[in-house]
């Protein structure tokens, strides 16, 4: 079912018309007709020369929930004449590590291998993801074109599988210490989601674990990171994301950490957040100047 949507932005107290969108519904990126293995895709129906930019939203939802039909915040995207694609993938009660990952990234090659019939820039592809998102578009970014890791789903496997850059929105980046740095929830049990992704006790499945944690994947060849991260999130501690920046910026990797003040899992988030993100995606897409720095920000609830 193909839909035209009309969306509203709302940032920095002004609201911004977005381009008329034409939504397809419920593609199958792999061919097994599974529905958790479908995306849906925004593309804008202003007729531009230039290839539509991409966002790739991946939800949130402890790998264990959450759908693509609500891409949030990502629609804000549209507002710079970008595309917007938002997936599902498969979640652990069907499937554990490294499903969820390999879905993922046969959703990228789709993509990258359709993008001339949709008028997509398969060269300008940002993924972004919160949550649990956070943490597979930030492994995404971070084992680039890695043939362990890849998977070997759908009919496009000759496309590359790397991203301009990458958002991440409070996602766990090194599953192995998340309990020394403070949280509402016992993240080694193995009925936590952790557990509940890699199949058992975190701490008894530590080399399955390290493997899973974009924090031990990084390398001097990743993809830029804007990460935002509340200092006060009860689920996925702050720590997660100031550690992933400190080891990129060792790397020389390029890496923004925006630390939102009292905020908690996503909530305290406002319009500094969406106006970061608006300058990381202009500077990826569009060759703007990055006007933004690690930085602390407080909102209000």
């Amino acid at each position: 079912m193909k839909r035209r949507l009309v969306i509203l932005l709302f940032s920095v107290g002004v609201a911004i018309a977005a381009p008329d969108l034409r939504r397809i519904n419920d593609i199958d990126y792999v061919g097994n007709a599974n529905p958790r293995q479908t995306l849906d895709l925004y593309i804008p129906k202003t007729k531009t020369e230039s290839p539509h930019p991409v966002v790739l939203w991946i939800h949130g939802g402890a790998w264990r929930k959450g759908s693509k039909d609500r891409p949030g915040r990502a629609l804000k995207a549209a507002g710079l004449n970008c595309a917007i694609v938002s997936i599902n993938y498969r979640l652990t009660p069907e499937k554990g590590w490294p499903a969820q990952i390999h879905d993922c990234k046969a959703a990228l090659r789709w993509v990258k291998a359709n993008a001339k019939q949709y008028h997509l820039d398969a060269d300008r592809i940002v993924v972004w993801g919160a949550s649990a998102g956070g943490h597979l578009v930030t492994f995404m970014g971070t084992t680039q074109n890695h043939p362990e890791l890849d998977g070997a789903l759908g009919s496009h496997i000759d496309q590359s599988t790397s991203v301009k850059a990458v958002i991440n929105f409070f996602g766990p980046t090194d599953f192995l210490v998340m309990n020394q740095q403070g949280s509402s929830m016992d993240h080694n049990a193995a009925s936590s989601p952790e557990g509940q992704l890699l199949g058992g006790e975190v701490s008894a499945l530590k080399a399955r674990a390290k493997i899973a944690s974009p924090f031990h994947q990084l390398s001097k060849d990743d993809a830029p990171i804007l990460t935002v991260h509340g200092t006060k999130d009860s689920l996925v501690p702050y720590l997660q994301g100031k550690a992933l920046d400190e080891k990129l910026d060792a790397l020389k990797v390029p890496s923004v950490l925006l630390t939102v003040l009292d905020g908690g899992h996503g909530s305290g988030f406002g319009p500094s957040v969406d106006k970061a993100v608006v300058k990381f995606l202009k500077h990826h897409f569009f060759d703007e100047e990055l006007k933004i720095e690690d930085s602390s920000i407080k909102e209000s609830r």
